[in-house]
């Protein structure tokens, strides 16, 4: 399996489809997308008579909300059976002229013949390794100024996900509660209920925790990306999470090199490793080596533990989490939500007991109940704009 299509593929499964029939139904989404731009300071007129390459449509959703902002739209979508949601998409909503070409290859086996305004490669894009090798196509994509969107899933911000594959992976090796989405539904039913949804749980929990690419060695550090990208030609333009310093208070016309600006966002991202982690405002004082080890440390056991069971690594993870504790309590992150973050921390090591003890039915029934475990998902997908230089 060394595509994410591949594994699509064998499940036939469609993990963006969401079988738009009226018009009501894609303004809605129209106003989402246009939200969504809004975080990464793009307006949504950006678009307008723009020519843009998009790497993994799926069944063309998005495409469609930027044909629809007037993008001349270039998709290039491995994935044979998406075609035709596509097409069908463009013919039912009068966009066709829009729809420029549709082309069956990998973001890999793709040679561009021309320059596009804007490249964009959501979702799928951490699984093409390594990562210099998309991030060499899409700057070989863009003319001068062009800007490349990604969005993919940060090292840091992934803990959550890996820990809710290593409760399946628990209940499901006690051999008491078999396994598959009925087996899910039983562990993560409310949490899913719980916030609001435009696809079933049967694909969250394929897109998820079946996925055999959310593991930790996909994962992307930002600070890497960063600095790929800048070999690369491209700069940061925006971000969500923010990469950008926003605590500066520099005077705007103070002059600065790229490398000034670059160096300040790595800092910046490095002392909200933290907050990526907990999925809340943790931002540190100071960057802490030490700290971060600790967090790579225990997402390597989490890991671990969606594979094989460790007693001695789920002590491992609990000692872990106490210093995590430790290290709040004595640097004092800025944080809105100091007693909700120790409660976070106190619920994750609820979790690692539950799996220490090989208690299935008590992780199901923790993970029905457990308000903080029922709110959190993490911070896994981070989006990002760079500018080709």
């Amino acid at each position: 399996m060394e595509n994410l299509y591949n594994y699509y593929e064998t499940k036939d499964i469609r993990p963006t489809y969401a079988a738009f029939k009226t018009k009501h139904q894609l303004d809605k989404y129209s106003a989402q997308r246009k939200k969504y731009f809004y975080r990464l300071n793009l307006p949504h007129t950006f678009f307008k008579g723009k020519s843009l390459l998009e790497f993994g449509p799926d069944t063309g959703e998005n495409a469609l909300v930027f044909s629809e902002w007037g993008a001349n739209m270039t998709l290039v979508e491995p994935n044979i059976q998406a075609h035709h949601y596509i097409t069908n998409y463009f013919d039912q909503f009068g966009l066709g002229e829009n729809l420029k070409a549709l082309v069956q290859k990998s973001l890999t086996e793709f040679s561009p013949t021309e320059k596009y305004d804007a490249v964009i490669a959501e979702g799928f894009i951490y699984t093409v390794q390594p990562s210099t090798v998309w991030v060499k196509k899409l700057s070989q994509c863009l003319r001068e100024d062009g800007l490349a969107l990604v969005s993919y899933m940060d090292f840091y911000g992934v803990f959550l996900e890996l820990l809710q594959k290593a409760i399946y992976q628990t209940v499901k090796r006690s051999n008491t509660f078999g396994d598959g989405i009925e087996t899910a539904k039983k562990i993560f039913l409310t949490k899913w209920n719980s916030i609001p949804h435009t696809r079933s749980i049967d694909s969250w929990f394929m897109d998820v925790i079946e996925n055999p690419f959310v593991r930790m060695k996909y994962m992307i550090d930002p600070v890497d990306l960063i600095n790929q990208m800048n070999t690369e030609g491209m700069r940061l333009f925006s971000s969500w999470p923010n990469y950008r310093n926003t605590l500066s208070m520099d005077w705007i016309k103070k002059p600065y090199t790229e490398e000034e600006e670059m160096n300040e966002s790595i800092s910046f991202i490095q002392r909200s490793r933290l907050s990526f982690f907990m999925g809340h405002i943790c931002f540190l004082p100071l960057n802490s080596n030490e700290l971060n080890l600790k967090i790579r440390k225990l997402i390597e056991i989490t890991d671990g533990l969606i594979d094989t069971e460790s007693n001695n690594d789920c002590a491992s993870a609990i000692s872990l989490l106490d210093d995590i504790l430790s290290f709040i309590d004595i640097h004092k992150p800025i944080t809105e939500k100091v007693e909700y973050i120790n409660d976070l921390i106190k619920m994750i090591k609820d979790v690692f007991f539950f799996i220490k003890t090989n208690d299935a039915e008590g992780l199901i029934n923790f993970c029905k109940t457990d308000k903080v475990f029922i709110a959190n998902w993490g911070s896994r997908t981070h989006n990002v704009i760079f500018q080709k230089r």
